[in-house]
């Protein structure tokens, strides 16, 4: 720990020096290429011509913009026209335009989604970043998150917050948070929205959204049916969703929402498989996923209200939300069967005055959360059909956190930001079968961050931060059957790591970008190995570093070239992800497995006035490592994917989205272990999905 301690202390060092030539600052960075009409999507930033204001407790596009690139770090804002011109299922696709965002596909909705090597340490599901919808913790209050949640047909925007700038929803991980917002009768582009997909593999998806503004009151409301048989077999997807929401303002100064939410999921696993089953027979399964029928089916109700009170120069945000989950999860050996409730409440003050007669601005923050699961499981005697039980407990977390973030401006166009978070975060086990395997415990932690905010003129800003980030065990990685367990827990601690990040982001002449570069030093990460009779599943780590470059550019190649107010722009995003152990004592300073050291996506856009537009585009990494010992790898690979579309009159408008044209053979993802030469089960690699052709139309009506 007092190495950590120093090499903290050196990181630290290492920005101070750097920030005399990258402080900070508060104006409004666009950061967009111009195009003609409508959307424009350049590094993730999204302008709309004509584009509606929100409210109190619902802020527009714009609104949400000016306020994110007032963060000293790598952030980032995606409207809904960057994806929905795309058949667009998982964050794979609604975050391809976020520079060193590493989402891929697993299966139908579920993807390892890490930023800055975030959640290695699990390898399905979510971990690492704090998921929010509308502001609201989506990620329980053990840590864990379901991306099944969010559905991109009812998302007006998302909100990427990478690291220590998480602290904006008192986020305080190592990977930082991602917000989803839901459109509102204020900020949706329109009353009626009718929206149908079909494609590969028995692909069909309908949604009918409608939303309104009547003065005082405004209502949103959009219902989704989804159905695939998915690329692999045993792959079928079926979901159902509703979203919706009712906001009332009182007055000029006081405003209410109501959020309502409803997803019933449907999703077969097709698991993971050798290296040679995956690039020879990407569709193929172990014979184990059909004859227990592995499936996840989360069943979910979700109700929020958030109240905004204007009062002087600042807002008062207050709040609470209640959520009721099933699930039904047949595997391998058991069937896991839970059902949970999961509340909590939060308050959050920003206000602007001074400070030593400097302007200043202020956020004090304290979230409480808290889910009560009731966790059974039984012997899967075949097809997923439950026979005696073989466990019974429940589950109990709680998550308190207070956060306050101050944002002084020294001089002009440079900002001091200062921040702190401090939690405490609870877990109580209680066996029903045998109680002696009951078990409790508490985690506490303060993190700190320091910020420098500098704008170089209108449209350049450098930033700086240095920030510490802290993540607790969740139930999944404590409560493991092995001789490990201690009372019921294998006994694991908290990951802590410190960020420092330096980076810039904006715009000259044709070009825009956003960079960074950060360099993190985790003690005690918790990463994933192979599952057998004698050893954890997850496991703390000695000290690791994490240290990579997220870069985004555009630049508009031509203008006016074939017609008059055409354009061609050229967006990249490329990721190094420099993950590796410190000179740890058995595997000394190897790469951590689970995410490719380089990932690069590319895309070239023509739009043409008339209202059509064509984007061919590539993704691309380099082999990926399997295992810690670093005998193992899979293969790089690169695959070619296109999109078109047309906007035709009476708010008609119709995309075409070609998948991995070529038909690629490749590896999207991967299970980690510790040596693949020595484990037993090589089924750790998921193939990725192959050629695939979908097609949709959108009507958009007042």
């Amino acid at each position: 720990m007092l190495v950590f301690t120093q090499r903290a202390a050196a990181a630290a060092a290492l920005l101070s020096a750097a920030s005399p030539a990258m402080p900070a600052l508060a104006a409004d960075i666009p950061i967009e290429i111009a195009r003609h009409e409508g959307p424009v999507t350049v590094l993730g930033e999204v302008k709309v011509q004509g584009q509606k204001d929100g409210s109190l407790t619902a802020p527009g596009v714009n609104e949400a913009r000016d306020a994110i690139n007032q963060r000293p770090g790598g952030v980032v804002l995606i409207g809904a026209e960057a994806f929905e011109d795309r058949y667009a299922v998982s964050f794979k696709d609604t975050l391809r335009d976020a520079p060193g965002v590493f989402a891929q596909a697993r299966y139908g909705e579920e993807v390892r989604l890490s930023i800055r090597g975030s959640g290695l340490g699990n390898n399905a599901h979510l971990r690492g970043i704090y998921l929010l919808q509308d502001g609201i913790p989506v990620s329980r209050a053990d840590g864990f998150g379901d991306f099944q949640e969010i559905d991109p047909l009812s998302t007006r925007y998302l909100e990427v917050f990478k690291g220590g700038n998480g602290l904006r929803y008192g986020g305080a991980t190592l990977g930082g948070a991602i917000n989803a917002v839901t459109p509102t009768g204020r900020t949706a582009e329109q009353t009626w929205l009718v929206r149908a997909e079909g494609g590969s593999n028995d692909t069909y998806r309908q949604n009918l959204s409608y939303a309104k503004d009547y003065g005082r009151f405004d209502v949103y409301a959009a219902v989704t049916n989804a159905r695939s048989d998915g690329y692999r077999d045993h792959q079928r997807t079926d979901n159902q969703r509703i979203n919706g929401n009712v906001g009332y303002r009182i007055n000029d100064n006081v405003e209410t929402r109501f959020y309502l939410g409803f997803n019933e999921i449907d999703q077969e696993i097709p698991g993971a498989v050798s290296l040679n089953a995956a690039l020879n027979d990407p569709r193929s399964v172990p014979a184990t996923a059909e004859s227990f029928d592995i499936k996840r089916d989360p069943t979910t109700f979700r109700v929020v209200n958030k109240t905004s009170i204007r009062i002087g120069d600042g807002q008062l945000d207050v709040g609470g939300f209640f959520w009721d989950r099933r699930l039904y999860h047949p595997l391998t050996g058991p069937v896991v069967d839970q059902t949970g409730h999961f509340y909590g409440g939060f308050a959050q003050w920003n206000g602007r005055g001074t400070l030593f007669g400097l302007a200043n601005e202020v956020t004090l923050g304290a979230n409480v959360q808290a889910g009560d699961n009731d966790a059974r499981t039984f012997q899967n005697v075949g097809g997923g059909t439950r026979g005696n039980r073989t466990s019974d407990a429940r589950e109990r977390a709680v998550l308190t956190d207070v956060y306050a973030e101050n944002r002084l401006t020294v001089v002009p166009r440079l900002q001091l930001i200062t921040g702190i978070q401090g939690l405490i975060s609870t877990r109580h086990f209680d066996d029903r079968i045998n109680a002696a395997e009951s078990a409790n415990r508490t985690y506490k932690a303060v993190n700190p961050k320091l910020g420098l905010l500098y704008a170089f003129d209108d449209h350049t800003q450098f930033f700086g931060n240095v920030s510490y980030s802290f993540e607790a065990p969740n139930y999944g990685a404590l409560n493991q059957t092995t001789p490990l367990g201690a009372n019921g827990f294998v006994p694991l601690d908290g990951q802590r790591a410190v960020t420092g990040e330096i980076g810039s982001r904006g715009e000259w002449a044709r070009l825009a970008w956003n960079l960074s570069y950060y360099y993190s030093l985790v003690d005690k990460e918790l990463l994933q190995q192979a599952t057998s009779p004698t050893t954890a599943i997850q496991f703390n780590a000695d000290e690791t570093i994490h240290q990579g470059l997220e870069v985004g550019l555009a630049v508009k190649l031509l203008a006016n070239a074939i017609s008059a107010g055409d354009t061609l722009v050229f967006q990249q995003n490329y990721a190094l992800n420099e993950l590796t152990f410190d000179n740890d004592a058995t595997y000394g300073g190897n790469r951590l497995a689970g995410l490719p050291k380089h990932y690069y996506q590319a895309q070239f856009r023509y739009d043409h006035p008339l209202g059509f537009f064509v984007e061919p585009g590539l993704e691309a990494a380099n082999s990926l490592v399997v295992d810690y010992a670093n005998t193992q790898r899979s293969p790089g690979y690169t695959i070619w994917n296109l999109s078109t579309g047309v906007t035709l009159p009476r708010g008609v408008s119709l995309f075409f989205d070609a998948r991995n044209l070529f038909d690629q053979r490749y590896v999207g993802s991967v299970s980690t272990t510790t040596n693949f030469q020595t484990v037993t089960n090589r089924n750790l690699f998921l193939p990725g999905e192959g050629r695939q052709f979908f097609g949709g139309v959108r009507w958009a009506f007042s």
